[in-house]
């Protein structure tokens, strides 16, 4: 089922029978069955009437709400598992601090790994950087893994192994924009933008799926606990981030799928996309997630099979085995 993207200034999403329609004033810019709509995306200043909004509610439909600039703000979610025991059973995994950091270390080193595979797997032979020094020192950073004893120590090889992999992801980067390394908060410029907003939207699609499974997307392995930050949520994305959201961005760049034209600048919110980029990007975002493109499966259903995998870790003991991109 598809999801609709809605960022039009000053729109209103309203029920309409039982189809949901988006107006602009007396303009209907959308129409589209409520039984067909799987989730809403709400950018900016866009309303939702009360009526639309139970009716979605009650078709399992989630929306997310995001600030104009993709800044996720929260999302209203169905009523949908009840399972107590479940979160019962990740709390007091949580609590076992040998097993927490076990957890910790396979989500690291798993994400390294990723990030090894995305570099081994571009065209280098095109190119005269030299990748190899790169894939050493990660592999080399990875290894430190096994003498960490404690989460902070297992997120600073993270930190590095990052540092590292986006050095290298410049030279994999063909346009003409930019990219020197990794900043947010605001994103100072279009790669920094897209990565932002590509991983943005994929920790919105993962908080929809454990939330919908019971977890408690607060409590994270890796990241560990901050008031208001869905840790959990975090820490499944790590595996996802190099596959999904950095393959993507290289794709929508190096096949010049997206432009200057695509971007502006805003002295509070950094670089971001205007509107007809922003319909671009959720345009290829949403092919790319939903296509056959991993091994004739797209990657929300992957992300849904390792939802249960971990499900399995809480409640029958199951060692996590995270997604692993292979080349």
């Amino acid at each position: 089922m598809p999801v609709i993207y809605v960022k039009e200034q000053g729109a209103y999403i309203r029920l309409k029978g039982e189809q949901i329609a988006v107006f602009k004033g007396n303009n209907q810019l959308l129409e589209i069955p409520v039984h067909r709509t799987d989730s809403i995306m709400v950018l900016g200043n866009v309303q939702v009437t009360t009526q639309a909004l139970a009716k979605l509610l009650a078709n399992g439909t989630d929306i997310s709400y995001f600030t104009y600039g993709g800044k996720y703000i929260g999302h209203t979610v169905p009523e949908r598992s009840k399972n107590i025991f479940l979160r019962f059973a990740q709390y007091e995994l949580y609590n076992n601090k040998d097993k927490r950091l076990a957890l910790a270390k396979i989500i690291v080193e798993n994400k390294i790994a990723n990030q090894i595979n995305v570099i081994k797997n571009f065209h280098w032979e095109r190119e005269s950087y030299d990748y190899k020094k790169d894939i050493m020192q990660l592999e080399a950073t990875r290894k430190t893994l096994d003498n960490k004893s404690t989460n902070n120590e297992v997120m600073g090889v993270e930190g590095l192994c990052s540092n590292i992999y986006f050095q290298c992801f410049r030279h994999m980067l063909k346009c003409n924009f930019s990219f020197e390394k990794r900043n947010r908060r605001p994103p100072k410029d279009p790669v920094n933008a897209i990565l932002s907003l590509a991983y943005t939207f994929l920790t919105k699609d993962m908080c929809t799926i454990i939330e919908g499974e019971s977890f408690e997307a607060y409590l994270g392995f890796l990241h560990g606990i901050r008031y208001g930050r869905k840790s959990l949520a975090l820490d499944l994305i790590e595996e996802w981030r190099q596959p999904a959201a950095d393959r993507l961005v290289l794709r929508l760049f190096n096949k010049k799928m997206l432009s200057e034209k695509d971007f502006k600048e805003d002295t509070g919110d950094g670089v971001f996309l205007n509107e007809e980029g922003f319909k671009k990007f959720c345009t290829e975002y949403e092919h790319w997630m939903t296509g056959l493109g991993y091994k004739g499966k797209s990657f929300r259903f992957l992300m849904k099979s390792q939802v249960a995998n971990l499900k399995r870790t809480f409640e029958n003991g199951d060692k996590y085995i995270p997604f692993h991109y292979e080349l």
